[in-house]
């Protein structure tokens, strides 16, 4: 992509209401802090329902949890223990660098070095600042949790850095709402927050974030004898495994579930069943298959309790191959340290023989900041004449618009305003227009992804009827006004499609 058109993306992201920032902008803006405006928040709510909608379909119940907690929760986590970065700062211009960032731009292979020979190589390498040129300090810790004080006296309390750990914390609850029936599948949508040291690139590295995560409590045997793995057995994804990377493959195949598990890429049938569910989500938020790879983490890569891990990442036009979920086998890790920190039991029976075990847990866990993002840049159309903004129907945040041809005369007004106001009643997102010319019009809806545009025009007054015009490909027909509500729903919930709508003819409109 030219910079010319990544500069037109970002600018109607901000233009058109979608994407402002950094925020505040009226004061010193805070790095990596932005803004969702009028279209942004309904787009965003819109994915946010597409996704809630997957998941209920697929058995997962939803639930909520505090944003703050005590110091113990990520003790026991692993979080007070691992999660920092090293930093490095530079003497003359006070920037500080990530030191993993900065040795790889500089070509250093990380997976041959050890944190504790930071210091030796920068010293050694005599690494300047990269914006400066100037000396850097000693390698320091940077804790990336954002720490609160509360109550009086005041204690230390953490804003959590995921949702995932507040929903283990919840499995003795879950395991009675569940009946103490295993698998239990469960999601959490919400805010956490990491102190980046440089938020960059958007909404993709931000210091406060929306994740949604998925999560699976299931026994080793169940993970093996998983019924629902049947459904999507012959399904094909375009997988990466680590071997590949090793040995330089550059091309992605797709390759079928079942085959992956008798090849031994993929260890369990309910993992992957989960890592197909995180394709239909990306899939269904408009993002085309080519764009999307799973790739296995390889051993240097993946977290000390990680069973298997693979990342499901878009091809940003912006910013290239970048992860946009997480699917993970974090086996026993979790609950055996949340049972040990709490003293309390997380057990359940796993055999018919009635021996216990910990639950182990599969999770897929996006950044919903992420996937709005991709979503959003990924729609955008530039034809000679029209920017096009192609969202799936789902997720735009005004799907239908409707406009009189003309302000007179002034029954033409009043015609369009009392569908407008229909479709809002049948709790339908559509948008009132009757500024400037039609074809004006036209061009600023489609800017901002209204598919379906309805236009009264003088015959509407006596045949009853709008014409509907399709962003597509700019195609119209003639539809019945007093069917305008049931065919708009239709569009919306994929009841129908726009090619199945019959364009009456002239002795069916005098009908």
């Amino acid at each position: 992509m030219s910079s010319d058109e990544s500069s037109k993306i970002l600018m109607l992201m901000s233009h058109r209401g979608f994407i402002y920032g950094p925020s505040p902008e009226i004061y010193d803006a805070v790095k990596g802090s932005f803004d969702l405006g009028p279209l942004g928040k309904l787009m965003k709510n819109n994915l946010e329902t597409l996704i809630r909608k997957i998941f209920r379909k697929n058995g997962f119940w939803e639930v909520q949890s505090p944003l703050i907690g005590p110091e113990i929760v990520w003790k026991a986590s692993g979080h007070v223990e691992r999660f920092f970065d090293y930093i490095v700062q530079c003497t003359k211009c006070k920037n500080v660098h990530r030191v993993d960032t900065l040795f790889e731009s500089l070509g250093y292979d990380l997976s041959q070095i050890e944190a504790s020979a930071y210091d030796e190589i920068l010293e050694r390498d005599a690494i300047p600042c990269p914006d400066c040129q100037g000396k850097l300090s000693n390698i320091s810790q940077q804790n990336l949790m954002v720490i609160s004080q509360l109550g009086f006296p005041s204690s230390e309390y953490i804003l959590r850095p995921e949702t995932a750990t507040t929903t283990y914390l919840l499995f003795p609850r879950l395991y009675q709402y569940f009946r103490t029936s295993m698998p239990m599948f469960v999601f959490q949508m919400g805010y956490a927050f990491r102190n980046e040291i440089s938020p960059r690139k958007m909404l993709l590295r931000t210091r406060e974030f929306e994740q949604c995560e998925g999560q699976i409590f299931i026994t080793p045997e169940q993970e093996i004898n998983f019924l629902q793995f049947d459904d999507v057995a012959k399904k094909r994804l375009p997988l990466w495994s680590a071997k590949e990377q090793l040995k330089g493959v550059t091309e992605v195949t797709n390759k079928s579930l079942s085959g992956a598990i008798e090849k031994g890429i993929l260890q369990k049938p309910a993992y992957a069943w989960l890592m197909n569910l995180a394709y239909e989500i990306v899939l269904g938020v408009g993002i085309l298959p080519e764009n999307i790879r799973f790739r296995q983490h390889k051993n240097d890569e993946k977290a000390h309790y990680a069973h298997d891990a693979w990342d499901l990442e878009v091809n940003s036009r912006l910013y290239g191959w970048t992860e946009v979920c997480g699917v993970h086998d974090r086996g026993d890790y979790d609950l055996s340290r949340h049972q040990e920190y709490s003293k309390k039991k997380l057990t359940v029976p796993a055999t018919e023989k009635g021996e216990k075990v910990i639950p182990h847990i599969l999770e897929i866990a996006f950044g919903i900041g992420r996937l709005f993002f991709f979503a959003l840049e990924q729609s955008f159309r530039f034809e000679e004449e029209r920017t096009v903004l192609d969202l799936p129907l789902e997720i735009a945040p005004i799907p239908f618009a409707v406009f009189p041809l003309q302000k007179k005369p002034k029954e033409l007004i009043k015609l369009a305003k009392k569908i407008f106001n229909e479709l809002i009643d049948n709790d339908i997102s559509a948008i009132y227009d009757d500024a400037g010319s039609i074809g004006k019009r036209y061009r600023r809806t489609e800017e901002v992804g209204v598919r379906y545009a309805f236009t009264v025009d003088h015959d509407s007054l006596t045949d009853k009827m709008v014409t509907i015009r399709n962003i597509e490909d700019m195609s119209q027909k003639r539809i019945k006004i007093k069917k305008l509500p049931e065919i708009a729903r239709k569009l919306l919930h994929g009841h129908i499609t726009y090619e199945k709508i019959k364009d009456l003819t002239p002795s069916e409109k005098q009908g």
